[in-house]
């Protein structure tokens, strides 16, 4: 109960921070964070590659093009159903004339 009330003082207290405080803040984390990281696992340290953060947007917008060239792709009519199926629908539909409909006007 404590730590429920003490995330929402927090989240209050945050509402009146000025917007220079709350990046030094997670800047000030992001940091803290990345050490306590690093002296857990030195390996990460040779993983690290620095990136410009141009690169970043570039491989963003990339990526969201793909996505929406993927999303927007021409995909008119019904998927094709291969001819066997069917002729199998057909055959079926034939021996079977209760399936139809009796108000549609369906000829074989």
């Amino acid at each position: 109960m404590f730590a429920i009330l003490h995330a929402l003082g927090t989240l209050v207290a945050d509402l009146f921070k000025s917007r220079c405080r709350l990046e030094a803040e997670n800047l000030f984390r992001d940091r803290a964070l990345l050490t306590w990281m690093t002296r857990l696992w030195p390996s990460l340290i040779g993983a690290v590659q620095v990136v410009q953060p141009e690169t970043i947007l570039r491989w963003h917008r990339a990526g969201f093009k793909v996505f929406w060239r993927w999303k927007s792709r021409n995909r008119t009519g019904r998927p094709k159903i291969d001819r066997g199926l069917r002729d199998l629908i057909r055959r079926m539909s034939k021996e079977n004339r209760l399936w139809v409909h009796p108000g549609s006007m369906v000829s074989f």
